[in-house]
């Protein structure tokens, strides 16, 4: 385009020399398409471009967007020119458009391109003058059309806590009762699981801790938790320490009854975390929550002023010990038999002490849209609550797990409960139906490991900020016999068998928290087709990770834009091969276009992590199965 325009010319080449007003407003790396200015000039604006089209679509859009570098500048009404021209896979020239007096409101352009294929190159010319600028710029940038782009400029999840698991309090000690003859041993060869949980890098780590530690001759639980908990410390994870269940001996209780036997309760529980804080050195201990599922017990949902009262005397302690400021108090762990009273309730009543709020959802293999059901029912009460004036809090899952049949063929299924000398009792987790009739133990399967990756990857992008997994190994709770674990446990394993086996949904959510982290960022997209999900994720130094996976189930190609361009990215696929593992499957490279194209297998998630970035280590460079727990990370 050329003309007797006095204008100055930002390139859209990328090198070290950013322009640092652009970095900040963009919080990272820029994409291909943002363009950038030569040395010693001056830019009002960076051009973001990117082509869109899903699998539903009949035809190709080219979306731009001017960004000032500056927040005293103001967005771009219109633009006074715009070329495009595209090009096939092979840089055949195929079109080139001119457009003049583009109206752009708040900076933004969408072009329909017509039936261009994806993959086809997209560059773009445009000429902006605005009361603002001296010159008409000259912005130039350059994207393929895909399915997906990565918007980098908007972040859904600011600090992410990262993908975690429960952790049984009780994994050095066991519960017996002589009375009926349960007499129950510690677990064997802790530092095997040890070394897996610590393998797994976790984030958000959930722990209970049990009134009972604090009765007389059972100081073993107490030993246990703190045991718990310096393993958590080990493994780096962000530990949520959840008082179990409030001491309440009878629901004949006055209001001041009640409140007598709550106050000891939050007396222990600040006691207990101060001293792990301050004489232990204990850093990772992040928040705390009071009484699992408080939703479903009586005396609490008929008078939950006692709930309240709970987190104010334990925020009162932490105070008075000097350690409120570093640790957040996030009320919830709600079921949805009666999530919305407690969210008004905490909304009216509890804002100025409450941190967060959290949640716990499961749902049966074969009705996988429940869990899509109450992520939205949650986001739904949430936009109620902002509609009618309430604040909200930044939302975690702490708990969540996928379940399989209880009954087959009209006959409940049973499982041997080890801590009641193998006695038969109903099922808890279920199990998955095999094509053959036969059962599998849900927690063994592939299928729970895909749903629950989906669930990861749907939660970050709805903005939930931390998930912590029903559970991260077996272990004993109490007499009942529940197994949703990452890692399983053999009472009496042949001689070289793994008394802790890795079950599939440990390699998936290996492969998420090593691929991601504390303090990331969730990042949004744009772009939809078919059944095929994204979530992109930014560490604190500008390096993303991208989750992609098809939700049913098929094998998919993918293709992405609006990347950092010419970078490398290590493609990781959990269950490539539907064995369940982590396979490494080499380096891509977005190119000139900020592009990848890349495949997905049938039941299979796929990571792709900047090779430059904390993840570009895992796995080492050879091609193929990743060992999980062998030094690779």
């Amino acid at each position: 385009m050329s003309g007797n325009w006095k204008y100055k010319t930002v390139a859209s080449a990328f090198s070290l020399l950013i322009v640092s007003p652009v970095l900040f407003l963009l919080g990272g790396a820029p994409s291909a398409a943002f363009a950038q200015m030569s040395p010693g000039t001056q830019s009002y604006f960076a051009l973001d471009v990117y082509a869109l089209r899903g699998s539903q679509d009949q035809s190709a859009k080219l979306y731009l967007s001017l960004v000032p570098t500056s927040q005293q500048t103001a967005p771009a009404e219109q633009l006074q020119a715009v070329q495009v021209k595209v090009a096939d896979a092979n840089r055949q020239l195929l079109s080139t458009n001119n457009y003049t007096n583009v109206d752009a409101p708040d900076g933004q352009v969408v072009i329909d391109l017509g039936d261009v294929p994806l993959l086809d190159s997209v560059s773009v010319q445009v000429l902006v003058h605005t009361a603002q600028t001296v010159d008409t710029e000259v912005l130039r940038g350059i994207t393929a059309v895909t399915e997906f782009a990565v918007n980098s400029r908007k972040i859904v999840v600011p600090d992410f806590e990262g993908y975690g698991a429960q952790m049984n309090q009780n994994l050095y000690t066991s519960l017996s009762n002589t009375t009926k003859g349960w007499i129950n041993s510690p677990p064997e060869d802790t530092t095997n699981v040890e070394a897996k949980v610590k393998s797994m890098q976790p984030g958000l780590c959930r722990i209970f801790l049990s009134k009972d530690s604090f009765l007389a001759g059972n100081q073993n639980l107490l030993d246990s938790f703190d045991q718990t908990v310096e393993l958590a410390q080990a493994a780096g994870a962000r530990v949520n320490v959840t008082w179990q269940s409030l001491t309440h001996p009878s629901n004949s209780l006055t209001t001041e009854q009640a409140e007598a036997y709550i106050d000891t309760d939050m007396q222990h529980f600040a006691m207990t975390v101060n001293d792990l804080v301050k004489n232990h050195g204990i850093t990772v201990i992040k928040e705390l929550t009071v009484e699992n599922e408080p939703d479903s017990v009586a005396y609490i949902t008929s008078n939950m002023i006692l709930y309240e009262y709970a987190y104010r005397q334990l925020n009162s302690y932490l105070k008075q010990d000097g350690i409120r400021n570093q640790i957040k108090l996030v009320g919830g762990d709600l079921v949805l038999n009666g999530q919305a009273p407690f969210f008004l309730y905490m909304a009216e009543h509890m804002d100025d002490v409450l941190d967060g709020w959290s949640e716990h959802i499961y749902w049966n293999y074969y009705d996988s849209g429940y869990m899509i059901t109450r992520l939205d029912g949650i986001l739904a009460d949430m936009t109620n609550l902002k509609s009618e004036g309430y604040n909200t809090k930044p939302l975690s899952i702490t708990e969540y797990g996928v379940r399989g049949y209880k009954t087959y063929n009209g006959v409940a299924l049973k499982d041997k409960d080890p801590y009641k000398n193998n006695a038969l009792v109903a099922t808890d987790a279920g199990d998955y139906v095999n094509p053959d009739g036969t059962l599998t133990p849900i927690s063994q399967t592939n299928i729970a490991a895909f749903q629950q990756a989906q669930f990861n990857m749907q939660g970050g992008n709805d903005g939930f900020i931390g998930f912590s997994k029903w559970d991260f190994y077996r272990a004993q709770y109490d007499f009942g016999y529940q197994d949703y674990s990452l890692i399983g446990y053999l009472f009496n394993p042949e001689p070289g068998q793994d008394q802790w086996p890795l079950r599939p949904s440990y390699y998936m959510e290996w492969l998420m928290a090593n691929t991601t982290g504390q303090h990331w960022q969730v990042l949004g997209y744009s772009g939809t087709s078919g059944a095929k999900l994204i979530t992109p994720f930014r560490d604190p130094n500008g390096h993303l990770t991208l989750f992609t996976m098809s939700t049913d189930q098929a094998a998919a190609s993918f293709s992405v834009g609006d990347l950092p361009a010419g970078t490398d990215f290590k493609v990781l696929i959990w269950n490539a091969d539907g064995t369940g593992g982590v396979t490494n499957a080499g380096i891509i490279n977005s190119g000139a276009t900020g592009t990848v194209t890349f495949n997905a297998p049938a039941e299979s998630m796929v990571a792709l992590a900047a090779a430059s970035g904390p993840a570009g280590q895992l796995c080492g460079d050879s091609v193929g199965s990743c060992d999980v727990t062998a030094g690779s990370h």
